[in-house]
């Protein structure tokens, strides 16, 4: 019995030290429902309901709206028909500027951006479980203090190819990686390296432009640079190395022909620099003038790169009239002008002329589609040093009123709402694309291809920033991009005639101007 005191002794001691650590964990981790904190019960995956809890929601259609409603229903049974719901569409700034008319409301998260003092932050634990499913670059600067929008729905332009064209041109359409691209084409070095095969095959590679700021957005991106970057309204990032790191992407574009048909010759800067000579003739040889020096001309063509637009070489020399002096001819390639490259990103894509494009309208693209008989699919940007570009796009989601008196049943609604039920439901009864992370998509239960190709496309996309300036609070930060026009050094850099380092200190100038007369608050 004595030798087993210790061990008795010692069993007793865990069991208290144990009994002492349930206990503080359970009162450290106690939720209650006090109006003002959001509860969530792990056994169950819900959160739980304060009593005598009632709430009026907005939804975009009827048909979210029964769901939401028989779903509480079915797993609340002691709060039966505690929820309301109104249908209306997204509401706008001036709308929100009103008194609300629901605990939950949908909007735009650029407008959401002014009014965040009138919604409630519905904490780290309705992020964690509703919010783990919203990629974090669409979630944006909105949420850095709190959590206060729920990304549900996204529009914006996309990344497309023909993949009809494509199987047409001999092309493997394996995606091995999942990226959304087929293994072949998912870099923009990759299409690079292939651009002279692809010039004798279409003619337009990508319907490259430097006419729009919005749709060049993306190209930008490509050193992981976005608008959102430094989450500093006065501070665009264009200082940055990954800003420079997305330039040299466009410095890269300006040695590939994208559109052949409006191609041009430029002299070869990899070509040997040719001399002038004398041509070998004995009829106007001179007072024993030797015949030895033979005239010199320059036949070498460059070394052959995948990247490099095609040489011509074919006369080294001309001869100018009756002189006996042999002009040499400079070696070319073929080139195309920023300023030449005009829009068409529709037109040359849907005439079969491009392979690869931006889509906008995805409508016109459909009916294209069905009309042509090709397959088009819809993807992310291809890559750039192993980072995926980022085109913008625009959110509606969902915000809680700040005056909301039941936040943990509040909660409990969301959840429902982005379900993965109520989110396919949404998007069924809308036509809207929902907001999901990739790595759950297959939860949904939608079948149309395209819909989903755009819900994995939107994963990589950049939503505009909503801080404002940081001594102007009127003035959004975004406004920067649309105010400041930046195309001209990125014209010069596609064109060679400034390299990155020049076309980035150009573009700082620019902004740096522009936030000097506009990061001032101005007296009434």
């Amino acid at each position: 019995m004595k030798q087993n005191k210790p061990t008795i002794i010692g069993i007793v001691l865990v069991l208290v030290v144990a009994l002492f650590a349930t206990s503080y964990f359970v009162i450290a981790n106690r939720c209650t429902l006090d109006g003002q904190s959001v509860c969530y019960d792990k056994e169950t995956e819900r959160f739980l309901i304060e009593e005598n809890a009632t709430l009026k929601i907005q939804v975009e259609s009827e048909a979210l709206g029964e769901y939401v409603v028989a779903t509480w229903n079915e797993a609340h049974p002691n709060h039966i028909d505690a929820i309301t719901y109104e249908v209306a569409a997204p509401l706008t700034a001036k709308q929100l500027n009103e008194p609300f008319q629901t605990d939950i409301l949908v909007t735009k998260q650029n407008d959401a951006a002014y009014f965040l003092d009138k919604f409630h932050d519905m904490g780290g634990k309705l992020d964690s479980i509703v919010g783990s499913k919203i990629p974090v670059q669409i979630q944006d600067t909105i949420n850095l203090t709190g959590y206060y929008f729920i990304q549900n729905s996204i529009s914006g332009p996309t990344f497309a190819y023909n993949e009809t064209l494509m199987k047409s041109l001999g092309y493997n359409i394996e995606d091995s990686d999942t990226s959304g691209l087929p293994d072949v084409f998912d870099s923009w070095t990759k299409i690079m390296n292939q651009s002279k095969t692809l010039n004798e095959q279409v003619d337009v590679i990508f319907p490259l432009t430097f006419t729009d700021q919005q749709s060049f957005y993306p190209m930008l991106t490509a050193g992981r640079w976005t608008l959102n970057f430094t989450k500093k309204g006065s501070n665009p990032g264009f200082n940055t190395r990954e800003f420079r790191e997305g330039l040299e992407l466009i410095d890269a574009m300006g040695d590939i022909v994208w559109d052949r048909t409006v191609a041009k010759d430029f002299p070869d800067p990899n070509a040997p620099i040719p001399t002038e000579t004398k041509q070998d003739n004995h009829a106007n040889a001179k007072d024993g003038e030797a015949d030895a020096q033979k005239p010199s001309t320059t036949t070498d063509k460059p070394s052959d790169s995948e990247n490099t637009t095609e040489t011509n070489t074919d006369q080294a020399t001309t001869t100018d009239g009756d002189s006996d002096v042999k002009t040499p001819v400079v070696p070319t390639v073929k080139r195309n002008v920023a300023e030449e490259l005009t829009w068409q990103y529709e037109k040359a894509f849907y005439e079969n002329r491009a392979l690869f494009t931006i889509i906008n309208d995805f409508d016109m693209a459909a009916q294209y589609e069905e009309s042509t008989g090709q397959k088009y699919v819809y993807a992310p940007f291809p890559s750039y040093q192993d980072h995926r570009l980022s085109p913008m796009a625009e959110t509606d989601g969902y915000v809680v009123s700040k005056d909301v008196q039941y936040p943990s049943a509040t909660a409990e609604v969301i959840r429902i709402l982005r379900s993965p039920e109520a989110v396919s439901i949404h998007n069924a009864s809308t036509g809207k694309i929902p907001v999901y992370h990739k790595t759950y998509i297959d939860e949904l239960k939608i079948e149309d291809r395209h819909t989903k190709e755009r819900i994995f496309a939107y994963n990589t996309s950049d939503t505009p920033p909503v801080m404002a300036l940081d001594n102007n609070p009127n003035v959004l930060a975004r406004t920067l991009y649309s105010e400041v026009d930046i195309m001209q050094p990125l014209r010069d850099l596609y064109n060679g005639k400034i390299d990155v380092k020049k076309a980035q200190e150009e573009i700082q100038k620019l902004a740096d101007e522009w936030i000097a007369k506009n990061d001032i608050l101005k007296e009434a």
